[in-house]
């Protein structure tokens, strides 16, 4: 029905600039895509695939009820038990939908399964920030390793270009990704999270814009932009730092988050420019 619909689309809806956007571009120009019909299939898989990290997440933790209130469980559209059935079940239909696919799909989505796991139920997303934070690149890695290989028409490998773009994408996120947590300081405290702003403070606003600007920089290196291109995305990624030492409050923290998520999805369509420009 629709409300079961609307409840499973806003189990995954806050991900939709964080992960949709970004992980989808990220596949038509790491595969690349050679067909245009490949694009509703990829973008369902991430989709089934983000759903199931987010039931998992979303019923292993109680933050949502500070950070998120309107989240299904907190709002109360489905129950706990429901939730949690939905989670496990998940599992299996992502993996045979993977292996209708290729086996190396169904390896990619297999490895996310893993790494869900031990993010929400074993406790990674609790644990020391540095293994949080590298369970979110590795995460991310499967992520993508799964989309770009359904956006191919040969979905059994990835030539090495890709796997280069995938090994970016997991490191970028690992070191960068601590952003999303300036806006969720206080729920983050409330369940005692360790993550970067809560131990270092102020501090870690600049780490983060430190680090956005040596990625701004090292990216179109290793992709071969044009000095104009490189120079824009160095801005861009200058200006979403920036915004993060500037700016302070939780709500200007939101809208920093957002141009975070802008300079992330540019970051993931440089490959795109080095296999139309330069190969």
């Amino acid at each position: 029905t629709r409300y079961h619909a609307y409840t499973l689309w806003i189990f995954t809806e806050s991900d939709f600039m964080t992960t949709m956007v970004p992980i989808s571009l990220f596949a038509i120009v790491a595969a690349p895509l050679t067909s245009i019909r490949n694009v509703p299939h990829l973008v369902f898989w991430l989709w089934l695939h983000l759903l199931g990290f987010n039931t998992s997440n979303q019923t292993a933790s109680l933050e949502d009820k500070t950070n998120k209130p309107d989240r299904p469980l907190p709002a109360g559209r489905i129950s706990l038990e429901a939730a949690m059935i939905l989670r496990w079940l998940l599992m299996p239909i992502c993996w045979a939908l993977s292996l209708a696919y290729s086996k190396q799909t169904m390896f990619a989505s297999m490895a996310l399964s893993a790494f869900t796991a031990m993010y929400n139920e074993l406790g990674g997303s609790g644990s020391h920030f540095a293994v949080r934070y590298m369970l979110n690149g590795l995460g991310f890695a499967a992520f993508e390793a799964g989309t770009t290989l359904v956006a191919k028409n040969d979905r059994t490998y990835l030539d090495s270009a890709g796997w280069l773009a995938i090994f970016l994408s997991g490191s970028i996120f690992a070191t960068t990704i601590y952003a999303q947590d300036f806006r969720d300081v206080i729920g983050d405290a409330l369940i005692d999270r360790d993550t970067i702003p809560l131990r270092f403070g102020r501090p870690s606003r600049l780490a983060l814009l430190i680090g956005l600007i040596a990625w701004s920089i090292g990216l179109p290196y290793i992709w071969n932009l044009d000095v104009y291109s490189a120079a824009a995305f160095t801005a861009l990624g200058l200006y979403a730092g920036g915004r993060f030492v500037k700016h302070r409050t939780i709500e200007e923290d939101r809208k920093s988050y957002f141009y975070y998520n802008v300079w992330v999805s540019v970051a993931h369509i440089l490959p795109g420019y080095w296999r139309c420009f330069r190969v």
